[in-house]
C-alpha cells in the first residue's frame, strides 16, 4: 500500500526519525496507527483514564522534546488545555 503525506506528516516522520526513536518511517506510521486505534478502543487501561493518563504522557514529552518553559502554567492548567484537544 502507498499513501501520500502532507509536507506537515513527513517532517514529523523526519523528525521522529532523527530523534533516533525509530529506525524507519514504517515503524513511526506504524506506531503512530497503534496510537490510533488505542485511542478509538477507549484507552488502554479499563479504567477510562487511559485517555488521559496518554495526553499527559504527550504533553510531557512535547515539553521535554522542545524545551518549553512552563512559567506560570500548573498542571491542572495543562491538563485542561489537554482535554481540549
Amino acid at each position: 500500500m502507498g499513501i501520500n503525506l502532507t509536507p506537515e506528516q513527513e517532517q514529523i516522520v523526519q523528525d521522529e526519525l532523527r530523534s533516533g526513536h525509530f529506525r524507519t518511517a514504517e515503524e513511526v506510521v506504524g506506531e503512530a496507527l497503534r496510537t490510533f486505534h488505542k485511542r478509538r478502543q477507549g484507552g488502554d487501561s479499563g479504567d477510562g483514564n487511559g485517555a488521559q493518563q496518554e495526553a499527559v504522557r504527550e504533553m510531557i514529552a512535547f515539553v521535554e522534546k522542545n524545551c518549553v518553559r512552563l512559567r506560570e502554567l500548573s498542571v491542572k492548567d495543562l491538563i485542561h488545555e489537554g482535554h481540549r484537544l
